[in-house]
């Protein structure tokens, strides 16, 4: 009978050992628990890839004789986006607790294939675009609270846009068929997350520009009117995967 309560005992202890330790939670080490509380304005700096688009509207064409009063034109497409790159430094200040105000400027460059078809769908001729942008964007980001070491956000703000490579040299043997615009200005909306590691923060940024202005320019090619005339606007679009430390 002793050998049975001995038993039980030792069979109680070891259930009361299991449903304790699966009870407690051992807890989550805060990396720089203060992060946020302490200083108001931080700095850091951030790498990340791009993908430049355009949204286009096509025009109704010009006459291409006086006789013929045929006015079927080309009419204009981007291809499949191609990879970007872009760096930038960051400045952070603090608002609020959950309010921030970011200042990222920077520089990117990236490419945009400008296909112009025939009616029909047959591709007649392709001019590459290359952009190198500096970048002055300002935003606001609201983060969540703090989740253990993890602080997801929303950012939202401008970005005005420099381009250097607009001004290339005309030329329709090369290619170069039409100019676009140096300035433009953008507004941008994202999304990221903070990871709070033991000695920096590491953020991951998914972020969409839009433009806001037509970029295409009134200065064409020689023998290239048929082409920029088939065309009304072009607005930009960039799509941002960005890593930042700060």
């Amino acid at each position: 009978m002793c050998d049975i309560k001995k038993y039980y005992l030792i069979v109680l202890t070891i259930l009361i050992a299991v449903s304790a330790n699966a009870q407690y939670k051992k807890p989550v080490h805060l990396n720089d628990p203060d992060y946020d509380l302490g200083k108001k304005l931080r700095f850091g700096f951030s790498i990340g890839f791009n993908a430049m688009d355009f949204r286009i509207k096509n025009g109704r064409g010009i006459e291409v004789s006086p006789d013929l009063q045929d006015t079927t034109q080309f009419f204009a497409d981007v291809s499949h986006p191609l990879p970007g790159f872009n760096v930038n430094a960051v400045a952070d200040f603090r608002l609020t607790e959950n309010f921030h105000l970011r200042f990222l400027p920077g520089y990117s460059f990236g490419q945009r294939n400008l296909n112009f078809f025939y009616p029909d769908n047959n591709l007649e001729r392709q001019m590459k675009i290359e952009s190198s942008f500096i970048e002055l964007p300002l935003s606001i980001k609201y983060s969540a609270d703090r989740i253990s070491n993890i602080r997801p956000y929303l950012l939202a703000g401008t970005n005005v846009r420099v381009d250097l490579a607009a001004y290339k040299k005309l030329n329709i043997k090369e290619g170069v068929l039409l100019r676009l615009n140096k300035f433009d200005t953008y507004y941008e909306i994202g999304f990221g997350t903070d990871f709070f590691l033991e000695y920096f923060k590491f953020s991951i940024e998914f972020k969409y520009s839009i433009g806001l202005f037509n970029v295409l320019s009134h200065d064409y090619a020689d023998g290239a009117e048929n082409y920029v005339q088939a065309i009304d606007g072009i607005h930009s679009r960039i799509f941002h995967v960005s890593f930042h430390f700060e």
